[in-house]
């Protein structure tokens, strides 16, 4: 049987950390960041990916009223 080549978003990853705070929401999954690192953790966390954005949500409504 031989394998297909894996995909750049196909590779291993090592380590998933997202970062909650004030600024913002910082993915980083296997040395890869922003878009990327997304792609990765929607597909092998998705439950981690959903979880980021009422967080997102909140931390935009806060930052509207306090603009206007």
């Amino acid at each position: 049987m031989h394998d297909a080549p894996l995909d750049e978003h196909d590779k291993p990853v090592q380590n998933v950390s997202v970062s909650l705070n004030g600024f913002g929401i910082r993915p980083h999954a296997g040395g890869r960041s922003g878009r990327e690192a997304w792609h990765s953790i929607r597909r092998r966390h998705p439950r981690l990916a959903m979880l980021c954005a009422p967080y997102g949500a909140v931390l935009f409504t806060a930052a509207v009223i306090a603009l206007t």
